[in-house]
Order: structure tokens, then sequence, then C-alpha cells
């Protein structure tokens, strides 16, 4: 009976939410094309760390990924000589032409290898999305996805000095592939990744879009919205050891991203 009664409140709060998120997509606002991240990744990190600016070919017979230090000139694919791009093909097609990316691997002394990526979206707000979307796109699956609850568990939390700790989602991976030998073998991977906006950040997807049409409705304002992601080898599937090398890589990489001080959500 409680339930039943309640069930119009719900409906109107439905509709509420519906009505507001189509207003923000409705109404003129102004965009502000000032990013909240740096387009520019380091070539070093303190211990040991050093990067290469990856580049792709977006030739079908040759869809290549390059690092620039291999690269006579560094956006000129030596195979084709034709451009080279910062983004994957597939990542082209699928999003707005004017998203921009920067991508690095990085290594350390001990080999070991981390992927970053920053994604900025263009002028249209569907620029960037969950990166879940393409992970699956690209064959990995996803084993373990966790949000917002009590304890945040798949949440790793930062420290980080002057501020309180940053909140970065974790996705869990699986990856199968052949061997040379054509056994299966499977990769076990981790993609963690955060939102950045003006001033704001957040681990969710759909607080970025609450966000976006506050601004929106509220201030006549569109931001650019941004995410930085930090990828990289498990190990094995039941290991987690990589989430204090994920905050430890985070805490040397974050103070060179981010040009104005954010706050979280």
């Amino acid at each position: 009976m409680e339930i039943n009664a309640f069930k119009p409140h719900l409906v109107l709060i439905g509709l509420m939410l519906i009505s507001a998120l189509a207003l923000a997509f409705t109404v003129d606002v102004t965009l502000n094309d000032r990013a909240g991240v740096s387009m520019k990744l380091p070539s070093a990190l303190d211990g040991g760390w050093v990067g290469d600016e990856l580049r792709y070919s977006h030739n079908p017979e040759n869809p290549k990924q390059y690092r620039a230090s291999e690269l006579d000139l560094p956006n000129i694919d030596p195979v084709t000589g034709e451009k080279l791009f910062t983004m994957s093909l597939a990542e082209y097609e699928a999003l707005a032409k004017d998203t921009q990316f920067v991508k690095s691997i990085y290594t350390n002394d001990a080999a070991a290898q981390m992927f970053v990526s920053v994604v900025l979206s263009g002028r249209e707000r569907d620029s960037i999305h969950r990166p879940e979307r393409c992970l699956v796109g690209q064959g990995s699956s996803i084993v373990n996805q966790h949000f917002w609850n009590v304890v945040m568990p798949g949440i790793i939390e930062v420290p980080l000095e002057g501020r309180e700790p940053l909140k970065v989602a974790v996705l869990e991976t699986i990856r199968n592939y052949r061997g040379a030998n054509g056994e299966r073998k499977a990769y076990y991977g981790y993609y963690a990744y955060w939102f950045v906006g003006q001033n704001r950040e957040t681990p969710s997807h759909y607080m970025r879009m609450l966000w976006l049409a506050w601004d929106r409705v509220v201030h006549s304002r569109s931001h650019k919205w941004a995410y930085i992601a930090v990828a990289g080898d498990r190990g094995d599937e039941k290991s987690d050891a990589y989430k204090q090398e994920v905050v430890d890589f985070i805490q040397k990489l974050y103070p060179h991203l981010l040009i104005n001080k954010q706050g979280g959500s």
C-alpha cells in the first residue's frame, strides 16, 4: 500500500528530471572553448617514467600504431607517407571530428608500462562518452565494474597534496587472443579514468551529465569536458596489486595535467 502510494511521486520526479535534461540541451547557451585540462602529456615523470606519444595510421591497408620516437617526421607514416593521427581510425569514425586526443605510453626502468590518454570534447556534448563503449568495441570484456555505493569498491582514491583525494573509476577487463602457436591466451587489464570539467572532477559519467545540464540551465553555459585514462596490465585475474601502482602513477601525472584548481563530485 505504501509503495503504491509513493509511485506517483516517483513518476513526478522522473518527469521533472526528463524535463530538466530536455531543457538543458535545447536552450541557447554560450559555448566555452576553454579546457580544464592540458592537452600536452609530459615527456617524463618522477620515478624514471619516460613517455612516448602515440600516432595512428588511418590507412586500412596499414592500420598501425607508432611511437613518436620511431618516426623521422612526427605526423607522417614512414610506410605510406600519409598523415598520422592522435586517435585510431575507429575512434575517429565514432566521435565528433573536433574531439581532441593525446596519448602516450610510459615505461620505467623495470619495463613496466602505463598507457595514458586524454580525450577532450568538441562543441557537441556527445563528443566524449563512457569509456566502456570503446573498450567493448575494441574486443575487451568488462569483468568487474563498480560505481557509487557505501564503501565504493572499484573506486580508487588517490591522495593529493592540498586537497581531498581524487576519486578514479576502475574497470577490470579481459581480452582473449591467440598466441604465436595458435593457443588461446587472456590479457588481464585495467582501465582507470575520471572526467574533468571547469573546476570539477568526477569518476561518474552520469554526474558529468548532470553537471553539464546544470551549467546549461542555470548558467547558460556549456563547458568542454575531458576524460583522463590510465590503463595497464593486472598481471593475473585475481591480483589487485595494480591499484597501488595506479595511485602512485596518478600522483606523479596529476600536477602536469590540470589547468585550474579542481573540485570533486
